[in-house]
């Protein structure tokens, strides 16, 4: 029992030493140095992420939908609140810019292939062309933003912001560029869908006194 004990602690007198180098700080500089700080620095951005989910807003996971508008969410992040701000309002325009032209490019196609002008490159040609002005000019009015949170994150601003677009006033620009477009104002306003899309733009818009 005695040689034993003593086997024992030569082997744990032995080993101290190893255990305490492997817990001690690297050299700076050294590769071993250079590993742990880029390990905390990966652990530090998983718990930002995890923080910015955690943090979001419902309406920012699940935007609303309705049958009158577009809805989409922006975020940016800036040492400046309102810069934050306004870069996530122009990433919330940008994605119902997005959804905006393959609504309104899927609908000037349907118009096309009712009117029996779907097969006509030079008409398929110009629905793109007449789809791309309307985008255009959409960007220029009708975004609101009708929701907005600001919330800390480390040194900086986090900004959430819900864009909405109303697609009366998309349908209502479509008209009136199809109407400057000589090959579709004879070919597309010549479908039934057409025409009942024009007649519910002009009912709705307000009568002059």
């Amino acid at each position: 029992m005695t040689r034993l004990r003593s086997v024992l602690a030569v082997t744990l007198a032995l080993s101290a030493p190893l255990l305490i180098a492997g817990c001690a700080t690297p050299e700076p500089g050294s590769p071993a140095a250079v590993a742990l700080a880029h390990q905390k620095q990966q652990e530090m951005r998983a718990d930002q992420v995890k923080d910015t989910v955690a943090d979001a807003p419902s309406w920012f996971t699940a935007p609303p939908k309705d049958e009158f508008s577009l809805y989409a969410p922006g975020t940016a992040t800036s040492s400046d609140m309102q810069m934050a701000v306004d870069k996530a309002t122009l990433a919330g325009k940008r994605n119902v810019a997005d959804r905006l032209k393959s609504l309104l490019s899927a609908k000037m196609k349907d118009f096309a292939s009712e009117s029996g002008a779907g097969e006509d490159s030079r008409v398929m040609s110009e629905v793109e062309r007449v789809t791309t002005n309307v985008v255009t000019e959409a960007n220029m009015a009708g975004y609101q933003a009708v929701k907005s949170e600001i919330k800390p994150q480390g040194t900086q601003y986090r900004a959430y912001v819900l864009v909405q677009y109303p697609l009366g006033e998309a349908n209502r620009i479509m008209v009136d560029q199809t109407r400057k477009s000589d090959l579709l104002d004879s070919k597309l306003r010549a479908s039934k869908a057409f025409q009942d899309l024009e007649k519910d733009i002009q009912a709705a818009r307000p009568t002059k006194p």
